[in-house]
């Protein structure tokens, strides 16, 4: 239930992203087909791989943890000789379904959501929209947009790396892109310590779209569409609390110094604070003033997709 739940959900968000794309200002018709017949080529992979990998010969005892380490390594170098002068294999996965994580793979143009995010508090069968639009919504967002981030722009719909763009929209793309750059790099995060704009770009600009992708495909939704409160929140509200909540942790000062000069993605406050901060909904659903921490006027919020 919960994986055709997902793909519910993912059908929503490429909606979401196929109208985004037609309402852009900013891109050729001729660019935006090409970006949608990209979209529509995605290889999506849900929960748990359809094939399983044999593990048969694998031989896994409790008191010997070197001999283990060394047959599941004998295995993975077998399984990686047996590719050899072999067709390329989509249905393989690059995670295991029980890992925590969510990926976009360029060369293959797949987005793969193993089963070990599909929880709490990313994705709950039993809560409203709001909390999962929010939650997982704002991860698939986040890695649909990444076939259409710095990098993964550069792929077409086959995983090939070609130019599909016209050059004048490559140049306004690359232009929105560097706003992206020049706002993150002004994110203090520890005293003199500012987020490198230029390493996390791709996943600033994932998440700047992810969020709104997600929103809109949450306003496709019957809750979406109305305003009834629950625990005293709207359900734009609720989305956006979801949104952080799915970012909440606690780092040393000293992990997050090392984090900023190494990570491609922004520490997690920055996650949630930066596209909000973009994204104009989230001021009307709490009222954001001037004089709040994170307003941004409206001519400084940045938009890429």
């Amino acid at each position: 239930m919960f994986k055709f739940q997902n793909t519910l959900l993912v059908n929503n968000l490429k909606t979401a992203f196929e109208n985004r794309i037609n309402n852009l200002d900013w891109m050729t018709d001729a660019t935006k087909e090409k970006a949608k017949e990209k979209l529509y080529a995605f290889n999506e992979k849900i929960g748990y791989p359809d094939k399983w990998r044999d593990y048969s010969n694998v031989k896994i005892n409790r008191g010997t943890y070197f001999e283990n380490c060394l047959a599941t390594s004998k295995n993975d170098f077998n399984f990686a000789l047996s590719k050899i002068g072999q067709p390329v294999d989509r249905t393989e996965w690059f995670t295991t379904p029980p890992t925590v994580t969510a990926y976009n793979n360029p060369p293959m143009n797949e987005i793969v959501f193993p089963a070990g995010i599909l929880q709490p508090p990313y994705f709950d069968l039993n809560a409203d929209d709001a909390l999962n639009y929010g939650g997982i919504g704002m991860v698939i967002g986040h890695e649909i947009t990444h076939s259409f981030d710095d990098q993964g722009a550069m792929f077409d719909k086959d995983g090939n790396v070609k130019n599909w763009w016209q050059d004048d929209d490559l140049k306004k793309f690359k232009a929105r892109t560097q706003q992206v750059i020049d706002q993150y790099s002004k994110f203090t995060v520890l005293d003199s310590v500012h987020v490198k704009g230029a390493l996390t770009v791709g996943e600033n600009t994932a998440d700047i779209a992810g969020i709104a992708i997600a929103y809109d495909a949450f306003k496709l939704t019957q809750q979406g569409q109305g305003n009834i409160k629950i625990d005293g929140y709207t359900p734009d509200q609720r989305f956006f609390i979801s949104v952080a909540k799915i970012w909440q942790v606690k780092t040393k000062d000293s992990y997050t110094r090392t984090y900023v000069n190494t990570n491609s993605h922004s520490p997690p406050k920055w996650r949630v604070n930066g596209p909000l901060m973009n994204f104009t909904p989230f001021y009307q659903a709490f009222d954001v003033k001037p004089s709040d921490k994170m307003y941004k006027p409206e001519s400084e919020r940045i938009s890429v997709w």
